[in-house]
């Protein structure tokens, strides 16, 4: 009976967490290159034990014109990558600009990573002569200038699901590997729209909601039956 108790109340607290994911999920609905967290399964690891494991959903959102030649926009597999006070940091939202300092630039102002490193476009002189272009394979040009080719890094699925909230890497070097340019298309004036399916996550909210009921009154029930039990032994 006490293990029943323990099963339902395991599966409580799962619940929760299965209502936290909705939650955020929902709020991200608008968050350029989101990628929605799965519910929390249960799984058989390597030696055959149970494994408890939320994973993300990789799957392409939406892209969107915006025509702002600093936005891009990748097709298929792979992330682009930045450079943080912490080290590397692999991001889907190509909402980039040029920093005072003539570095290309995410939102939050962290270095976007070339092939040869970080990307400087401050040589390059921009107007109408020289506009900057980037291409579907990802390489950057001034007018008729190559500039530098954007890093599109590939992670496997367990490590982006385990690193979810950071994907922070010390070196390029740990990076898993680079995806071939046959696996994605950059597009320039694009964004991609958050994968989250609103009708998607209210459904499975009243499931959730449905599924965390019954666990708690199956706590209720087996804890009175113990009650019950415990009085009947003092007679």
């Amino acid at each position: 009976m006490i293990k029943g108790i323990y099963h339902a109340a395991r599966s409580l607290e799962t619940q929760n967490k299965n209502m936290e994911r909705i939650a955020n999920n929902l709020a991200n609905l608008n968050t350029i290159g989101y990628k929605r967290e799965g519910l929390f399964i249960q799984i058989l690891n390597q030696l055959g034990g149970p494994q408890v494991k939320s994973p993300v959903d990789l799957s392409q959102g939406e892209v969107f014109e915006t025509k702002n030649p600093l936005d891009v926009a990748i097709v298929g597999v792979g992330l682009f990558v930045v450079k943080t006070d912490k080290g590397y940091e692999c991001i889907r939202n190509g909402n980039f600009q040029i920093s005072p300092e003539g570095f290309l630039v995410d939102k939050e102002g962290r270095k976007v990573i070339g092939k040869n490193g970080e990307i400087n476009l401050s040589e390059y002189k921009l107007d109408e002569n020289n506009m900057i272009s980037i291409s579907r394979n990802g390489e950057i040009k001034v007018g008729e200038n190559s500039v530098d080719a954007l890093l599109i890094a590939k992670l496997d699925e367990d490590k982006y699901d385990y690193r979810k909230e950071g994907l922070n890497f010390d070196s390029i070097s740990d990076i898993d590997e680079l995806a071939e340019e046959s696996e994605y298309q950059i597009l320039q004036g694009y964004l991609e729209e958050s994968n989250v399916n609103p009708i998607q996550e209210m459904e499975n909210m009243i499931r959730v909601s449905k599924d965390y009921e019954s666990s708690y009154k199956m706590v209720i029930t087996l804890d009175e039956s113990l009650q019950k039990s415990v009085e009947i032994g003092k007679i």
